[in-house]
This record gives C-alpha cells, structure tokens and sequence, in this order.
C-alpha cells in the first residue's frame, strides 16, 4: 500500500510539472466563459495543442486597452498556470507581450503567435478597428503596441497569415484602404511587421504574394530587417487573419 501511495504522489508531480497549452484569443469574446476555461469557442477546431498538460483557454474580454490598464494584464498573468505554453492569436498577442514586459517569463515556456498584432495595426490609426473604438483599438495603434520592450526570455515563434488580396476565396477580402493602409504584405488586419515579430513597422517581404513556406516561392522575408529579441518568424501557412492549425501540426 505505502509503495502505490509513493506512485501516485510521483504521479502527480509529473502531471503539476508538464507543460499546459493556453490558448489567449484575439478582440471579441462576450460570449465565452471568461478566465481560464475550456471553452474554446473562438478557435473552433484550432485548438489542438501538443502540450502533455492540460489544454485550456483564457478568455478576456477581448476589448479592453492592455498597454496601461494594469488590472487586465495583471488577471492574465494571474490566472496562467506554471509552466504555460502560450498559443495566441491577433491581440492575445499583444497582451501576452504586456504581460512578460511587466511580470517577467515566469510562468512562460513558450509563446506560439498566429496573426500576431504584437506590433500593432496601422488600421487602428484611422478609426475603429474591427468596431472597436478606445479601448484595445489604441493599444493596437503601432505607437502604442510598440512603446514598451518586446524583448523576451521566453522563446516565440511567429505564423503568418497569407496576402488576403492574392487569395480572396479565404479569409477576409482585403479592401482597397486595407491594401493602401497596411505596409508591405499583410493578412487584411496586420501587416507581416506585427505578425512575423518584427522589431520596427514597415514593408515585410514587399510586393511577394506567397503561403506556407516562403523560400520556396522566392520570398526571402525570413531575411529582411531585425526582429525582436526572442522572436523568431517560422512560416507563413494559413489564410488570412484566422487562427491556425499549424500551432499543433508544426509541433510548436
């Protein structure tokens, strides 16, 4: 009996000790159960983690200014467990970037970044984004998403969302003040800047219209400008501003 009762406590400290993948999503959420949940409604069938802990999602309000508002980064970082995989999406991004700025890699193993708008979206310059106004929408303004340090310990990696211009079938069709307003290649909401983790705004592998892995159809944006420290862009493989399956299918 004492040697079953050693097993199951040793059981238990590798369950307390895996990884867990989280899931932070994008603006939107009033219909999800907030906090950490299993509620993934906003992924639909991307929430297919590798993590071997438990898989959950933190849900925020999705509408709220995360660059000074303290109490919505601050019950982020409260809420992740140990050891968390992160697996984010367009401003969970964002957020998640605040909240290692300001209370460090602790709880971080790794960050996992779909559509990120880290680095903001100069859509947000020019009035509402998305319907959003105040709130989350100027802290998706580059100014903003831009004027703290996105240097990080924990590692992140970046997936792109294809050109929705090139491929109109998918995703969101760009409009001709989505294409004029976003620098270089983008998904229709940001710019390959923001979504591949570059460390300043502008074009990101200009004038190619490509998908899944870049250096195959002569896109040499893996190469061009700097990116934050931490960071690193790994391929450009789904449709548009859209979740992504490759968070689980690229072992991330």
């Amino acid at each position: 009996m004492k040697k079953f009762a050693m097993l199951a406590v040793a059981a238990m400290a590798v369950s307390s000790a895996a990884n867990a993948d989280v899931y932070v999503h994008g603006k939107g959420s009033n219909s999800y159960k907030r906090g950490l949940t299993t509620d993934f409604g906003y992924w639909g069938g991307y929430a297919t983690g590798n993590a071997a802990g438990a898989k959950q999602a933190y849900n925020w309000d999705g509408e709220s200014e995360v660059i000074s508002n303290g109490s919505v980064v601050s019950a982020y970082n409260t809420a992740l467990p140990a050891k968390a995989i992160v697996r984010c999406h367009s401003a969970g991004c964002l957020i998640t970037a605040r909240a290692i700025q300001l209370y460090g890699i602790g709880k971080f193993t790794r960050v996992v970044a779909g559509a990120s708008a880290e680095g903001g979206s100069e859509l947000a310059n020019i009035g509402s984004l998305g319907g959003l106004t105040g709130g989350l929408n100027n802290s998706l303004r580059p100014s903003a998403a831009r004027s703290f340090s996105h240097a990080t310990g924990a590692p992140t990696y970046h997936g792109g969302g294809s050109n929705s211009e090139a491929v109109p079938t998918w995703g969101v069709l760009a409009s001709p003040l989505t294409a004029s307003t976003l620098p270089g290649e983008d998904d229709g909401a940001v710019a390959y800047h923001s979504s591949l983790g570059k460390a300043s705004t502008g074009t990101w592998c200009d004038g190619d219209s490509v998908w899944y892995n870049p250096a195959s159809y002569g896109c040499t944006a893996w190469n061009k400008g700097t990116q934050y420290s931490g960071h690193s862009a790994r391929e450009i493989q789904y449709w548009g501003h859209s979740p992504s399956a490759s968070f689980a299918a690229r072992g991330w």
